[in-house]
């Protein structure tokens, strides 16, 4: 009678335990798009939380990955967002997110953003001579290293121009660049730009455009023979990278690739812990650098950057601990330490049926359980 008690309560205790976790994972949702839904469904699957491209109801934690809204994004005061999808929306506009950032960072006359100008106005500003050539050509809304125009004489401008740039930015004399990835307030993960070898540099390209080609193919429902293009692409690989890496555009396509730096410039790190907190976001990869004179420069915030292994892992650990410590209103459920002291109670519970030796022992233990589960000390 004892045996089968204990075991009732202890599978009852179990339920208990499980029940909660359930709770917090039907609690908590990952809103992406459709430009970062492959991180953000790995995310959703890490993390054991929902997720989708639509905005969620019903839920006491929000975290925004690269949500794409088109107007204000409303949420009860009861939820908690982490990354807001208008702070993302913001921060999608790059041009208007220069401009925040800009006036937020700065300091004794430097912005700590690069020098930029519109398309309408970038002309009449070379003339004064208030920016100069080389210029990147870029638009308003972009990603994924796409819209991008290097502009280094006044004959390709033109181009940019045509093809639609919406403004133009100094390109910098660049000494170092680096992927700082920030979560409230601290660097958690830094990679650097170097060189690709020569033949990383020809894998990177087939790589790149054999994804392209399959992802056209796709839509089109079109047939896609993978030895011919290979064959293809090996020749285009050769042509392509002939030279090395382009020192104008420092891109994973044009010959560089990010490599894991434990060290970075603490000056730097600060400057983009100030860029994420200026556009109000929780979190972002920040694209930087130190120009030749190592002035710290910021380029562009990601909200929902591509991430592989070691990156992936850190902001699997980030969230899990924003999970623990934000994930609802204190007036709908308990706080960090309340759950804490609740988990220690319930695990003194389960030793105290373990030790429990005879029927009336197990009825105390029982009547202590449904205390503390239903109310009470």
């Amino acid at each position: 009678m004892v045996t089968s008690m204990k075991y009732f309560l202890k599978k009852k205790l179990k339920k208990i335990f499980k029940w909660g976790l359930d709770m917090n994972k039907k609690d908590v949702y990952i809103y992406y798009s459709a430009a970062t839904d492959i991180t953000g469904k790995k995310l959703q699957a890490a993390l054991g939380i929902q997720g989708g491209n639509k905005k969620p109801e019903g839920k006491k934690l929000v975290i925004g990955w690269g949500a794409k809204t088109k107007d204000v994004t409303k949420f009860p005061k009861s939820v908690k967002v982490i990354n807001h999808p208008n702070a993302i929306m913001t921060n999608r506009d790059k041009f208007e997110a220069m401009g925040v950032m800009a006036t937020a960072l700065n300091v004794e006359g430097s912005t700590h953003i690069p020098k930029y100008v519109t398309t309408d106005k970038v002309k009449q500003e070379i003339f004064d001579g208030n920016i100069s050539l080389p210029l990147i050509g870029r638009k308003k809304f972009h990603q994924g290293g796409k819209g991008f125009w290097s502009c280094p004489t006044m004959a390709q401008l033109e181009d940019a121009i045509t093809a639609g740039a919406h403004h133009f930015i100094h390109m910098l004399p660049i000494k170092e660049e680096y992927r700082l990835h920030v979560f409230d307030g601290v660097v958690i993960h830094a990679v650097k730009k170097v060189k690709r070898s020569d033949k990383e540099f020809e894998k990177a390209f087939i790589d790149d455009e054999l994804a392209r080609q399959k992802i056209l193919v796709e839509k089109n429902n079109d047939q896609f023979d993978e030895a011919t293009a290979m064959l293809m692409l090996n020749r285009q690989a050769k042509n392509a990278t002939e030279g090395g890496a382009n020192m104008l555009l420092r891109s994973n396509r044009l010959g560089w690739k990010f490599a894991i730096v434990k060290k970075y410039p603490k000056g730097l790190a600060d400057v983009a812990i100030k860029a994420v907190k200026a556009l109000g976001l929780d979190f972002g990869a920040v694209d930087c650098c130190l120009d030749n004179i190592n002035v710290p420069y910021i380029f562009e915030v990601n909200s929902g950057p591509g991430l592989e292994a070691t990156s992936f892992d850190k902001y699997v650990e980030a969230f899990k601990l924003a999970i623990d410590n934000k994930k609802t209103s204190t007036t709908v459920t308990a706080s960090f330490s309340e759950k804490n002291t609740m988990k220690k109670q319930l695990a003194e519970l389960q030793e105290m049926v373990d030790k429990s030796e005879d029927s009336d022992e197990l009825a105390k233990v029982r009547e202590i359980g449904a205390k503390l589960i239903f109310g009470g000390q």
